[in-house]
């Protein structure tokens, strides 16, 4: 597999996967476009480099695959909503939000509600599932100094993202209650 993509960006992919998604059966697919593969579930997105043709593959045929079988990994064959394109709408998206006031680190956050609650940051203008946020950055080769990026927008719509010149990540935050201001 490591000829096509390194296994260790493999397994930390595969943690933004959707198991079983009888409704958006593409979920369960990895997405291979220009150069990086990208797996999400909705609220999160896991990219890494990969030197696989653009398409969409089957996880379990990329972790079986061994590198001895003759040709390269078969595209699935799943219908793919015109509308879904993960990496122009996630990724991108993160990207246009940079700028240095939107510059935290994992510090910067606080935990609400125990391990697999919410982290907030100090000025409580976000929130993130905690668990979604420790499993992108576990990933990253930078770990805990990981420059990361939170953005809000006025309807309460917030995301974060992170690199580390290989491998990124975006976490779509849980939608904010004006009122109650992340209570």
């Amino acid at each position: 597999m490591d000829e096509f993509i390194k296994e260790s960006d493999f397994n930390w992919l595969c943690l933004a996967l959707k198991d079983g998604c009888s409704e958006r059966p593409h979920l369960e697919y990895v997405h291979v476009a220009n150069g990086n593969a990208y797996a999400t579930d909705g609220h999160r997105m896991h990219a890494v480099p990969c030197k696989l043709d653009d398409g969409v593959y089957c996880s379990h045929e990329l972790n079986h695959w061994n590198g001895l079988n003759p040709g390269r990994p078969k595209t699935a064959d799943i219908e793919i909503p015109d509308n879904f394109k993960p990496q122009l709408v996630m990724i991108n998206q993160a990207r246009k939000a940079f700028n240095p006031a939107s510059e935290v680190t994992a510090s910067d956050f606080y935990v609400q509600n125990g391990f697999y609650g919410q982290l907030v940051p100090k000025d409580r203008s976000s929130k993130f599932q905690r668990i979604y946020v420790l499993e992108a950055l576990f990933g990253l080769s930078t770990k805990g100094e990981t420059i990361l990026h939170v953005h809000t927008k006025d309807d309460g719509e917030n995301f974060m993202y992170a690199n580390d010149g290989e491998r990124s990540f975006v976490v779509m935050g849980m939608r904010l209650d004006k009122e109650n201001d992340c209570e």
